[in-house]
């Protein structure tokens, strides 16, 4: 009976599985409140914009200062040990961010408010997995 016991935990442990996730980085958290609410403005900025005036040229600098954001987030959590859980978060938000970009650029038709809502409202549903996995990385640390 005991002899067959280290068989079984060995069966039973080869079942668990751990992941090892990062340590709370506070500059990556401020990078992705900070990207969040440049993505968050932008499309504010397009809602209280005239409708006239939403050219996809009135927008730019604003839409690269948001790419720019997004990618050094992309960066960040590319070059940081443990991220496996992180990077489809982290593509998913670049990949919808993109898609809303270029369809403003792209479609004839200006976008609409309802339209503007729904892209904001996607996009900081996008973030919120990172901040809470950041925000819970940080509270594990403190215990």
């Amino acid at each position: 009976m005991f002899r067959s016991l280290p068989l079984i935990l060995l069966l039973i442990c080869s079942h668990c599985r751990s992941t090892r996730l990062p340590s709370y980085n506070p500059e990556i958290y401020r990078q992705l409140v900070s990207a969040a609410g440049k993505t968050d403005k932008l499309y504010i900025d397009l809602r209280l914009a005239d409708s006239a005036h939403r050219k996809f040229s009135s927008f730019t600098r604003q839409y690269a200062a948001v790419e720019k954001s997004i990618r050094i987030v992309a960066l960040q959590y590319e070059a940081r040990p443990f991220n496996s859980r992180f990077l489809p978060i982290i593509r998913n938000i670049t990949l919808l961010f993109e898609r809303y970009r270029d369809e403003h650029r792209y479609k004839k038709q200006l976008p609409s408010n309802a339209e503007l809502i729904i892209y904001q409202t996607y996009l900081r549903d996008a973030w919120k997995p990172l901040l809470i996995a950041e925000q819970a990385l940080k509270n594990d640390n403190y215990k």
